[in-house]
């Protein structure tokens, strides 16, 4: 490679020959370029090294939820992110029990529709899931674990699934969210117990309960009343086996309460995530009859 190469933009690089290499000139003109250079890189040593100490102006990041404090309502009204991790809270916290996986509704009121008994400005209905209403029935109970931020963004997602007269709407609207980021709300888990939770919260929590206890909304009009699923006596008697056959296919095929209803729309692996969840809130998990404890129960075996 030529010196015009080394030097760029095709000029011809400065020559050093004519000076002796004892010449201080000389000296002076060789060392030229390497102060150039080490000046160089300390400059973009320098500028790295103030980003990464927060000095530079960084991109927020597009996988959280971002909060504008700015707002009178819902600080999270502007976050797409927001409504995603509204619906993760949505499912986890049994929600979909009562008002349906898509607020269509259920033992609960449809949160699709454009009736409201207390209102619906973002304080009032954030006021109502932390259960801070006193003439309320949806329980307190829901609500009073969830951070601030946690019940802003819940309510986001049930503003995205609002289907009533436009004309009624007196909230931000929601920034649209891209199918397969809700669908990514729904992502399995790696982990059994949570897993089974999150279905647990979805179609078992109107008769047992948020915490398993058989107290449930449903439970007050139920007889028999649904089975407290943290007696560790009760629960050690019952192997998975038994579980298993009682979740997918009722009450009815283990000789229980045809109030029990069938779930055959989970799978196999739903289901024992289910068990993993339900034994958990016993401590019996040894008891499942499996030698991984909570482990596999295979359909049909």
């Amino acid at each position: 490679m030529t010196r015009s190469h080394l030097s760029g933009g095709g000029l011809p690089a400065p020559s050093f020959a004519a000076e002796p290499r004892n010449s201080p000139l000389g000296a002076s003109r060789r060392a030229a370029p390497l102060v150039c250079a080490a000046l160089f890189v300390a400059a973009c040593t320098g500028s790295e090294h103030k980003d990464e100490a927060g000095g530079g102006s960084a991109a927020p990041k597009t996988n959280e939820a971002v909060a504008d404090r700015s707002l009178t309502g819902n600080p999270y009204a502007k976050s797409a992110m927001a409504v995603v991790e509204g619906k993760k809270l949505f499912l986890k916290s049994g929600c979909a029990g009562c008002h349906g996986a898509g607020g269509g509704g259920g033992m609960g009121k449809p949160l699709i529709d454009d009736e409201w008994k207390f209102g619906s400005d973002d304080q009032t209905l954030f006021k109502l899931i932390r259960g801070q209403i006193a003439e309320q029935t949806m329980p307190k109970s829901f609500g009073a674990v969830l951070t601030e931020d946690e019940t802003w963004k819940l309510l986001m997602y049930v503003r995205s699934v609002y289907a009533g007269d436009p004309a009624k709407i007196n909230w931000t609207v929601p920034p649209p969210v891209p199918p397969e980021m809700l669908a990514a709300a729904n992502a399995p888990t790696g982990d059994p117990i949570a897993a089974g939770k999150q279905t647990f919260m979805t179609i078992c929590i109107t008769c047992h309960g948020p915490e398993g206890k058989g107290d449930g909304p449903a439970s007050a009009t139920l007889n028999p009343k649904p089975r407290n699923l943290t007696d560790a006596t009760y629960m050690a008697t019952i192997n998975d086996r038994y579980l298993f056959e009682l979740i997918s296919r009722g009450g009815v095929a283990v000789g229980r309460s045809p109030l029990m209803p069938s779930q055959p729309s989970l799978s196999a692996q739903d289901l024992n995530n289910v068990i993993a969840y339900v034994r958990s809130l016993s401590g019996t998990a040894a008891a499942g009859g499996n030698s991984e404890g909570t482990g596999i129960v295979r359909a049909g075996h």
